[in-house]
Protein backbone atom coordinates (compact mmCIF):
# COMPACT_ATOMS: atom_id res chain seq x y z
CA UNK A 1 0.00 0.00 0.00
CA UNK A 2 1.32 3.49 -1.01
CA UNK A 3 2.56 5.68 2.00
CA UNK A 4 -0.10 8.75 1.55
CA UNK A 5 3.04 10.78 3.52
CA UNK A 6 5.71 9.58 0.87
CA UNK A 7 3.92 11.32 -2.34
CA UNK A 8 5.53 12.74 -5.50
CA UNK A 9 6.47 16.19 -5.38
CA UNK A 10 3.82 19.05 -6.62
CA UNK A 11 4.65 21.88 -8.30
CA UNK A 12 1.87 24.78 -7.76
CA UNK A 13 2.68 27.96 -9.77
CA UNK A 14 0.45 31.28 -9.51
CA UNK A 15 1.34 33.92 -12.61
CA UNK A 16 0.27 37.16 -12.37
CA UNK A 17 -0.88 37.81 -16.25
CA UNK A 18 -1.38 35.88 -19.08
CA UNK A 19 1.83 35.93 -20.32
CA UNK A 20 3.35 34.38 -17.08
CA UNK A 21 0.93 31.33 -17.37
CA UNK A 22 1.78 30.41 -21.13
CA UNK A 23 5.64 30.87 -20.03
CA UNK A 24 4.66 28.11 -17.10
CA UNK A 25 2.36 26.24 -19.53
CA UNK A 26 5.16 25.40 -22.12
CA UNK A 27 7.62 24.85 -19.78
CA UNK A 28 5.12 21.87 -17.97
CA UNK A 29 2.72 21.03 -20.78
CA UNK A 30 1.03 18.58 -18.66
CA UNK A 31 0.12 21.30 -16.06
CA UNK A 32 -3.32 21.52 -15.05
CA UNK A 33 -5.06 24.57 -14.80
CA UNK A 34 -6.82 25.35 -11.54
CA UNK A 35 -9.07 28.07 -10.11
CA UNK A 36 -11.43 27.41 -7.01
CA UNK A 37 -10.63 23.99 -7.08
CA UNK A 38 -14.20 22.44 -6.65
CA UNK A 39 -13.97 20.34 -9.67
CA UNK A 40 -10.35 19.09 -9.00
CA UNK A 41 -11.26 18.15 -5.11
CA UNK A 42 -14.46 16.75 -5.60
CA UNK A 43 -15.53 13.69 -3.59
CA UNK A 44 -11.42 13.51 -2.87
CA UNK A 45 -11.82 12.50 1.30
CA UNK A 46 -8.43 11.39 2.32
CA UNK A 47 -6.61 14.08 4.92
CA UNK A 48 -3.81 14.30 1.91
CA UNK A 49 -5.73 15.40 -1.51
CA UNK A 50 -4.35 13.51 -4.20
CA UNK A 51 -3.37 16.37 -6.95
CA UNK A 52 -1.81 16.52 -10.64
CA UNK A 53 1.99 17.18 -10.33
CA UNK A 54 1.75 20.06 -12.00
CA UNK A 55 -0.98 22.71 -11.40
CA UNK A 56 -1.39 26.34 -12.60
CA UNK A 57 -3.44 28.58 -10.54
CA UNK A 58 -5.22 31.25 -12.14
CA UNK A 59 -6.58 32.80 -9.08
CA UNK A 60 -3.65 35.80 -9.28
CA UNK A 61 -3.86 36.23 -13.28
CA UNK A 62 -4.65 39.23 -13.76
CA UNK A 63 -6.75 39.33 -17.19
CA UNK A 64 -8.73 36.42 -15.52
CA UNK A 65 -10.39 38.57 -12.59
CA UNK A 66 -11.83 41.86 -15.11
CA UNK A 67 -15.25 42.65 -15.53
CA UNK A 68 -16.20 45.03 -18.28
CA UNK A 69 -19.73 46.35 -19.23
CA UNK A 70 -21.18 47.90 -22.22
CA UNK A 71 -24.76 48.80 -23.03
CA UNK A 72 -25.06 46.16 -25.41
CA UNK A 73 -22.61 42.69 -23.25
CA UNK A 74 -21.06 42.10 -20.12
CA UNK A 75 -17.66 40.73 -20.48
CA UNK A 76 -16.92 38.16 -17.59
CA UNK A 77 -13.10 36.88 -16.90
CA UNK A 78 -12.99 33.49 -16.32
CA UNK A 79 -11.98 33.35 -12.70
CA UNK A 80 -14.92 35.31 -11.25
CA UNK A 81 -16.49 33.29 -8.62
CA UNK A 82 -20.06 32.59 -9.25
CA UNK A 83 -20.91 34.60 -5.99
CA UNK A 84 -19.58 37.57 -7.61
CA UNK A 85 -21.40 37.87 -10.63
CA UNK A 86 -24.91 38.48 -8.53
CA UNK A 87 -23.27 41.15 -7.07
CA UNK A 88 -21.98 42.97 -10.36
CA UNK A 89 -25.61 44.76 -9.85
CA UNK A 90 -28.93 45.25 -11.70
CA UNK A 91 -27.33 44.86 -14.77
CA UNK A 92 -26.81 41.08 -14.75
CA UNK A 93 -29.84 39.26 -16.56
CA UNK A 94 -32.13 38.23 -13.54
CA UNK A 95 -32.23 34.27 -15.01
CA UNK A 96 -28.47 34.01 -14.66
CA UNK A 97 -28.71 35.85 -11.38
CA UNK A 98 -31.41 33.46 -10.73
CA UNK A 99 -29.64 30.15 -11.74
CA UNK A 100 -26.05 30.82 -10.24
CA UNK A 101 -28.14 30.97 -6.94
CA UNK A 102 -29.56 27.31 -7.72
CA UNK A 103 -25.89 25.72 -8.22
CA UNK A 104 -24.39 23.87 -4.74
CA UNK A 105 -24.26 25.89 -1.83
CA UNK A 106 -23.10 29.79 -0.62
CA UNK A 107 -19.39 27.89 0.11
CA UNK A 108 -19.33 26.29 -3.47
CA UNK A 109 -20.24 29.82 -5.27
CA UNK A 110 -17.78 31.24 -3.05
CA UNK A 111 -14.86 28.83 -4.53
CA UNK A 112 -16.29 27.94 -8.27
CA UNK A 113 -15.21 30.24 -10.62
CA UNK A 114 -17.78 31.12 -14.00
CA UNK A 115 -14.77 29.66 -16.35
CA UNK A 116 -14.44 26.09 -13.55
CA UNK A 117 -18.11 25.73 -14.13
CA UNK A 118 -18.06 26.04 -17.89
CA UNK A 119 -15.09 23.23 -17.55
CA UNK A 120 -16.64 21.29 -15.50
CA UNK A 121 -15.88 17.40 -16.41
CA UNK A 122 -18.23 15.86 -14.03
CA UNK A 123 -21.38 18.06 -14.39
CA UNK A 124 -24.05 19.12 -16.74
CA UNK A 125 -23.47 22.66 -15.12
CA UNK A 126 -27.02 24.40 -15.05
CA UNK A 127 -24.54 27.32 -16.52
CA UNK A 128 -24.38 26.14 -19.98
CA UNK A 129 -28.24 26.28 -20.27
CA UNK A 130 -28.57 29.93 -19.10
CA UNK A 131 -25.47 30.97 -20.96
CA UNK A 132 -26.57 29.06 -24.46
CA UNK A 133 -29.95 30.78 -23.96
CA UNK A 134 -28.92 34.17 -23.57
CA UNK A 135 -26.15 33.77 -26.95
CA UNK A 136 -22.62 34.12 -24.78
CA UNK A 137 -19.35 33.68 -26.45
CA UNK A 138 -16.24 32.47 -25.36
CA UNK A 139 -12.63 33.96 -26.15
CA UNK A 140 -10.62 31.10 -25.84
CA UNK A 141 -6.96 32.67 -25.75
CA UNK A 142 -3.70 30.83 -26.59
CA UNK A 143 -0.06 31.69 -26.24
CA UNK A 144 -0.38 33.22 -29.78
CA UNK A 145 -3.64 33.68 -30.90
CA UNK A 146 -7.29 34.36 -29.53
CA UNK A 147 -10.98 33.75 -30.83
CA UNK A 148 -14.38 33.32 -29.84
CA UNK A 149 -16.54 30.71 -29.78
CA UNK A 150 -20.46 30.07 -29.26
CA UNK A 151 -21.44 28.67 -25.84
CA UNK A 152 -23.66 26.35 -27.67
CA UNK A 153 -20.77 25.66 -29.95
CA UNK A 154 -18.27 25.42 -26.98
CA UNK A 155 -20.35 22.42 -24.95
CA UNK A 156 -20.12 20.53 -28.07
CA UNK A 157 -16.35 21.50 -29.22
CA UNK A 158 -14.66 23.29 -27.14
CA UNK A 159 -12.97 21.38 -24.92
CA UNK A 160 -11.31 19.48 -27.46
CA UNK A 161 -10.23 22.87 -29.14
CA UNK A 162 -8.71 24.01 -25.66
CA UNK A 163 -6.64 20.74 -25.78
CA UNK A 164 -5.51 20.87 -29.41
CA UNK A 165 -4.35 24.51 -28.95
CA UNK A 166 -3.20 24.71 -25.25
CA UNK A 167 -5.78 27.15 -25.12
CA UNK A 168 -8.22 28.56 -21.83
CA UNK A 169 -10.98 30.59 -21.44
CA UNK A 170 -10.43 34.09 -20.59
CA UNK A 171 -13.79 35.78 -20.93
CA UNK A 172 -17.03 35.42 -21.50
CA UNK A 173 -19.23 37.84 -23.22
CA UNK A 174 -22.93 38.07 -22.15
CA UNK A 175 -25.70 39.75 -23.94
CA UNK A 176 -27.79 42.23 -21.81
CA UNK A 177 -30.98 40.74 -23.13
CA UNK A 178 -33.62 41.11 -20.02
CA UNK A 179 -36.75 38.87 -19.79
CA UNK A 180 -40.46 38.96 -18.34
CA UNK A 181 -40.25 35.04 -17.60
CA UNK A 182 -38.36 31.95 -16.72
CA UNK A 183 -38.59 28.20 -16.30
CA UNK A 184 -36.09 26.86 -14.79
CA UNK A 185 -36.36 22.81 -14.25
CA UNK A 186 -33.18 19.81 -13.24
CA UNK A 187 -33.51 16.82 -14.57
CA UNK A 188 -32.65 13.50 -13.12
CA UNK A 189 -29.15 13.24 -11.75
CA UNK A 190 -26.77 15.83 -13.61
CA UNK A 191 -23.38 14.11 -13.46
CA UNK A 192 -22.24 13.37 -16.93
CA UNK A 193 -22.08 9.87 -16.04
CA UNK A 194 -25.85 9.84 -15.92
CA UNK A 195 -27.85 9.72 -19.77
CA UNK A 196 -31.02 10.79 -17.78
CA UNK A 197 -29.95 13.79 -16.17
CA UNK A 198 -29.73 17.33 -17.41
CA UNK A 199 -31.54 20.94 -17.21
CA UNK A 200 -35.13 22.38 -19.64
CA UNK A 201 -34.75 25.95 -19.53
CA UNK A 202 -37.53 28.67 -21.21
CA UNK A 203 -36.55 32.29 -21.48
CA UNK A 204 -39.35 34.93 -22.69
CA UNK A 205 -40.03 38.27 -23.22
CA UNK A 206 -43.39 39.78 -23.34
CA UNK A 207 -44.66 43.35 -23.98
CA UNK A 208 -48.03 44.20 -24.25
CA UNK A 209 -49.13 40.47 -23.75
CA UNK A 210 -47.43 39.94 -26.91
CA UNK A 211 -44.18 37.61 -26.67
CA UNK A 212 -41.19 39.31 -28.29
CA UNK A 213 -38.93 37.11 -27.64
CA UNK A 214 -38.60 33.11 -26.97
CA UNK A 215 -36.04 30.70 -25.91
CA UNK A 216 -36.34 26.94 -25.33
CA UNK A 217 -33.39 24.81 -24.43
CA UNK A 218 -32.57 21.44 -23.24
CA UNK A 219 -28.66 20.91 -21.99
CA UNK A 220 -27.89 17.09 -21.25
CA UNK A 221 -25.93 14.44 -23.02
CA UNK A 222 -27.61 16.27 -25.81
CA UNK A 223 -28.55 19.56 -26.56
CA UNK A 224 -31.52 20.53 -27.83
CA UNK A 225 -32.84 24.21 -29.00
CA UNK A 226 -36.57 24.43 -29.83
CA UNK A 227 -35.99 26.92 -32.26
CA UNK A 228 -39.00 26.37 -34.59
CA UNK A 229 -41.67 26.57 -31.71
CA UNK A 230 -39.30 29.29 -30.30
CA UNK A 231 -40.47 31.52 -33.69
CA UNK A 232 -43.77 29.96 -33.59
CA UNK A 233 -44.66 31.34 -30.20
CA UNK A 234 -43.41 35.01 -30.92
CA UNK A 235 -46.20 36.76 -31.75
CA UNK A 236 -48.51 35.25 -29.65
CA UNK A 237 -50.61 36.67 -27.33
CA UNK A 238 -50.71 35.98 -23.65
CA UNK A 239 -52.30 34.02 -22.04
CA UNK A 240 -51.35 31.38 -24.73
CA UNK A 241 -54.20 29.71 -26.63
CA UNK A 242 -54.17 26.15 -25.41
CA UNK A 243 -54.99 24.22 -28.49
CA UNK A 244 -51.79 26.23 -29.96
CA UNK A 245 -49.62 24.93 -27.29
CA UNK A 246 -51.06 21.12 -27.03
CA UNK A 247 -50.49 21.40 -30.77
CA UNK A 248 -46.99 22.24 -30.58
CA UNK A 249 -45.94 20.10 -27.48
CA UNK A 250 -47.43 16.95 -29.68
CA UNK A 251 -45.42 17.86 -32.72
CA UNK A 252 -42.58 18.18 -31.03
CA UNK A 253 -42.96 14.77 -28.92
CA UNK A 254 -41.95 13.16 -31.60
CA UNK A 255 -39.06 15.53 -32.27
CA UNK A 256 -37.95 14.59 -28.82
CA UNK A 257 -38.61 11.06 -28.95
CA UNK A 258 -35.99 11.00 -32.46
CA UNK A 259 -33.53 13.00 -30.71
CA UNK A 260 -33.40 11.03 -27.72
CA UNK A 261 -33.35 7.18 -28.26
CA UNK A 262 -34.52 4.20 -25.73
CA UNK A 263 -34.67 7.19 -22.86
CA UNK A 264 -38.33 7.46 -22.17
CA UNK A 265 -37.67 8.25 -18.23
CA UNK A 266 -35.80 11.67 -19.98
CA UNK A 267 -38.18 11.76 -23.10
CA UNK A 268 -40.88 12.88 -20.82
CA UNK A 269 -39.31 14.32 -18.40
CA UNK A 270 -38.59 17.00 -20.85
CA UNK A 271 -42.32 17.19 -22.54
CA UNK A 272 -43.71 17.25 -19.00
CA UNK A 273 -41.16 20.41 -18.29
CA UNK A 274 -42.41 21.92 -21.92
CA UNK A 275 -45.61 21.41 -20.75
CA UNK A 276 -45.31 23.19 -17.43
CA UNK A 277 -43.41 26.16 -18.93
CA UNK A 278 -45.64 26.88 -21.78
CA UNK A 279 -48.81 26.76 -19.99
CA UNK A 280 -47.44 29.09 -17.15
CA UNK A 281 -46.26 31.99 -19.04
CA UNK A 282 -48.00 34.63 -17.49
Amino acid sequence: MEDQYNLPHNQVFSPYNLAELFQFWNRFPDAVLCSGGTDLLRRQRNRIFALPQNLISLDKVEELQKINRTERHLEIGAAICLSDIPRIGKIVPEPLVAIINSIGNPRLRNLASIGGAIMSSHRYSDIHSILIAQDATYELKSASNSRWISASKFVVSGPQLLQEEQALISRIRIPLTQWTYMFHKKIGNINRDDPNGGTFLLLCSIEKDIITDLRIIFVGSIILRFKDMETHLVGQSIPLDEKIADTLIYEYSSFITEKILDNNYLQHSIIRSMKASLYNIV
